[in-house]
């Protein structure tokens, strides 16, 4: 007799501040050094539970890999959940996807201009609150036979 999975809470959801007219703040890096990346269709997931995603993840592989990544909706806003294989904890972390004045941020002082350029920064820089967790591998289904 367990209980029914709860949803975690976005990982990066307690640092949100209101973006001034300010530009990009990460020093020397500008809009242009962010080359598009193609997002493939499979790491768009559409549930709004971590748990569905964790199995999903787990499925895909006997370990997950560090840094695996998906999207889904979220559960309680008109938003997007960037959801990531945390193999120190054995979890998927969640961090809210926001969106304001054209731009897109995991964290208020790290905007980009597209989703692309936040998955890419991301791959090598750590995630907001995590001293090492970078993305390292997008989600794709696997058909099984």
């Amino acid at each position: 007799m367990s209980l029914p999975p709860r949803r975690a809470s976005p990982d990066g959801q307690s640092f949100r501040k209101k973006l001034g007219s300010s530009k990009h703040s990460g020093g020397c890096e500008s809009d242009d050094d962010y080359e598009n990346v193609q997002i493939p269709d499979s790491v768009f997931i559409d549930t709004t539970e971590t748990s569905v995603i964790e199995n999903l993840f787990r499925q895909s592989a006997v370990h997950p890999q560090d840094g695996l990544y998906c999207i889904r909706n979220s559960g309680t806003k008109t938003s997007k959940v960037l959801v990531v294989w945390d193999i120190s904890t054995g979890k998927a972390r969640n961090y809210r996807l926001f969106q304001e004045e054209e731009r897109v941020y995991l964290d208020s002082e790290a905007p980009f201009p597209t989703l692309s350029a936040v998955i890419e920064h991301y791959y090598s820089h750590p995630l907001p609150h995590h001293g090492s967790l970078c993305l390292q591998k997008p989600f794709t289904k696997t058909l099984g036979l």
